[in-house]
């Protein structure tokens, strides 16, 4: 199999994962919380896969968090387009698992953020952004993000690594 197209396996491998949350979130969305995992999901990927491939992985996956959301478009898939550019070019800040919950932290945080704030905007006439309630808000999706993105890291990365062993990808020290 051509490892070119190992980045579009490697998103049907991680979709169910996003659609379980994304599910888990709309079942919890009357509580006002929407839970988030879109930047603990590259983290795996971002260590095996090239550089461009990684890219397009993170793309995608920002686009489908946007897609059942009112952001603005790409402001999401930007943001985790970004950070596999910064994280493929340091492949050395998550190459043990220490680091990569610190990487799965910050990212799906960073994203959570971007989101957030991107709602806000699209919102903004309903919700102030420098209200009380949003920063409540604000802070409450951040620590269910950081929450998340802990206890899902390893399971999905499981997941991932198996899916790029079977297509082939080669271990990270051997990665370009």
């Amino acid at each position: 199999m051509s490892l070119s197209w190992a980045w579009l396996f490697l998103l049907l491998a991680t979709f169910p994962w996003l659609l379980g949350v994304d599910l888990l979130s709309d079942s919890v969305a009357t509580s006002g919380v929407c839970l988030f995992i879109s930047g603990a999901a590259i983290i795996a990927p971002c260590r095996r896969l090239r550089r461009w491939q990684a890219v397009l992985f993170s793309g995608c996956v920002g686009f489908l968090f946007e897609s059942l959301r009112p952001i603005p478009d790409g402001s999401l898939a930007l943001l985790l387009v970004l950070a596999a550019i910064y994280l493929t070019s340091h492949r050395d800040e998550i190459r043990d698992m220490p680091k990569m919950f610190w990487a799965a932290v910050l990212v799906n945080g960073l994203a959570c953020t971007t989101w957030f704030i991107a709602a806000g905007l699209a919102h903004l006439k309903e919700v102030p952004l420098l209200s009380m309630h949003f920063l409540g808000q604000w802070l409450l999706h951040l620590l269910l993000a950081t929450i998340l993105a802990v206890l899902l890291l390893v399971p999905l990365a499981l997941v991932q690594n198996f899916a790029m062993d079977k297509i082939g990808v080669p271990q990270p020290d051997e990665a370009a």
